[in-house]
C-alpha cells in the first residue's frame, strides 16, 4: 500500500502511513521518502544517507548473530579440549598402572573424550543452522531494503519531472487562456465598431467631436 501511494506522487501520505510501522524497511522508506521531499538535498547527498541509515540497521540486525557465532565457533573446541582432556587422563592413568594394565582405566578416559566430543557438536550442529538461517533471513532484509530505496529514488525522479511537465502545461494552458481573453475582448471591440449605435456612441466620446 506504502509503495501505491509512491508511485502516485503522494509521499506524504505515504509517510503518515509508515509512523506506525516498527522494522528496518519501514525505517529506510521514512528516511528515503523525507530525503526525497527535502528538495535542498542533491541525490548524491540522499543516497549517502540513505546508505549510513540502512548500514546502521542492517548492523542491528547482525549484532544478534554474534552469539550464536561465537557458540558454533568455541563448541567443537570444547568438545575437542574435553577429548584431549580425556585421553590425557586414559594414558595417565594407563602409565601409572605400570604393568597391571585394566581396561577399564582406558575406558573412563576414552568415555569422557567422546561424550564432550558428542557435547561440543550437539550444541554446533543447531547453532550453525540457526546462524545460516537468519543469516539469509538478513539477506532478504537487505534486498527488500534496497529494492525499496532504489524504487523510491527512481519515481522521485519521475516525479520530479512529471511536476516539470505540468508546470509547462499550467503555463501554456495560462497563455492560452490569456490569448482567448485577448481574442475575445477584440471581436467585442469590433462588434462594438460595427454597430451603428456603438459607432455614433463613440464618435461622441471622442475628442475631435468635442
Amino acid at each position: 500500500p506504502v509503495m501505491t501511494r509512491v508511485k502516485k506522487g503522494e509521499y506524504t501520505a505515504a509517510e503518515e502511513m509508515l509512523k506506525p510501522v516498527k522494522g528496518p524497511v519501514a525505517h529506510i522508506m521514512r528516511v528515503s521518502i523525507a530525503c526525497v521531499l527535502n528538495r535542498t538535498m542533491s541525490m548524491k547527498s540522499r543516497e549517502s544517507e540513505i546508505s549510513r541509515v540502512g548500514s546502521g540497521e542492517i548492523a542491528k540486525l547482525e549484532s544478534h548473530m554474534r552469539g550464536l557465532e561465537m557458540t558454533a565457533t568455541t563448541a567443537p573446541l570444547l568438545g575437542l579440549l574435553g577429548t584431549v582432556m580425556g585421553m590425557v587422563t586414559a594414558f595417565s592413568q594407563l602409565a601409572a598402572a605400570g604393568s597391571r594394565v585394566d581396561p577399564s582405566m582406558l575406558a573412563d578416559g576414552i568415555w569422557e573424550a567422546l561424550v564432550t566430543t558428542a557435547a561440543g557438536l550437539l550444541v554446533a550442529i543447531p547453532a550453525v543452522a540457526a546462524y545460516y538461517i537468519i543469516d539469509g533471513l538478513i539477506e532478504k532484509v537487505r534486498a527488500r531494503m534496497r529494492d525499496v530505496t532504489v524504487q523510491i529514488l527512481a519515481l522521485e525522479d519521475e516525479f520530479v519531472r512529471n511536476e516539470k511537465e505540468q508546470e509547462k502545461r499550467d503555463i501554456i494552458e495560462r497563455e492560452n487562456k490569456v490569448r482567448e481573453l485577448q481574442d475575445a475582448q477584440a471581436k467585442a471591440m469590433e462588434q462594438m465598431r460595427s454597430t451603428p449605435q456603438t459607432s455614433s456612441t463613440l464618435r461622441l466620446l471622442s475628442p475631435s467631436y468635442r
